[in-house]
């Protein structure tokens, strides 16, 4: 939706069936000037790391094998290894950042940590944060919601409200 706006758009996704959907509705949508997709996992270093497939709802794979199946522990899951980059190494210093959406089935700790340098920029340039904050999926995961607003705190963002199991974040 943000692309047929007029916005550039980065996507990370590391399930490569997910991401042929993700790209036919780039194509469908004629937005291919306006995102460019990564198949990767959004991380805080560059690599590689284990992922784990959710067999018929690829939609809730998780790098923790935990938090792959807490949602639906009767399916099979497949673990299979995948690349992984921080947002600091694609989003140019230059750039403007009006957003930042996460929902990464509780790898938003690291996600975050690999956007510090992003999430620092000083109010009126630091991007709108919206990341799932659901606290089974975070310990799943070794993180929780305390530690992740203690980081957000130390790059500045000082206002954050929930929203179901989303967190809305802002530097006032």
């Amino acid at each position: 939706a943000a692309a047929v706006m007029g916005f550039r758009v980065v996507a990370f996704e590391p399930v490569f069936e997910n991401l042929q959907r993700i790209c036919d509705g780039v194509y469908l949508n004629r937005v291919q000037d306006q995102v460019v997709v990564y198949h990767a996992a959004a991380s805080d270093r560059a690599g590689n790391i284990t992922m784990h497939k959710v067999i018929g709802r690829l939609d809730n794979s998780a790098i923790s094998a935990t938090g792959a199946k807490l949602a639906f522990k009767s399916n099979e899951e497949v673990a299979v290894e995948v690349a992984t980059i921080p947002l600091d190494e694609v989003i140019p210093d230059a750039e403007r950042v009006v957003l930042i959406k996460i929902d990464v089935q509780g790898w938003e700790s690291h996600v975050l940590r690999g956007a510090s340098k992003l999430l620092s920029r000083r109010r009126g340039e630091a991007p709108y944060l919206i990341y799932e904050e659901d606290e089974r999926l975070l310990q799943a995961s070794n993180s929780s919601a305390q530690e992740m607003r203690a980081f957000l705190g130390s790059v500045g963002y000082n206002q954050c409200t929930r929203h179901g199991t989303d967190a809305h974040c802002t530097k006032e």
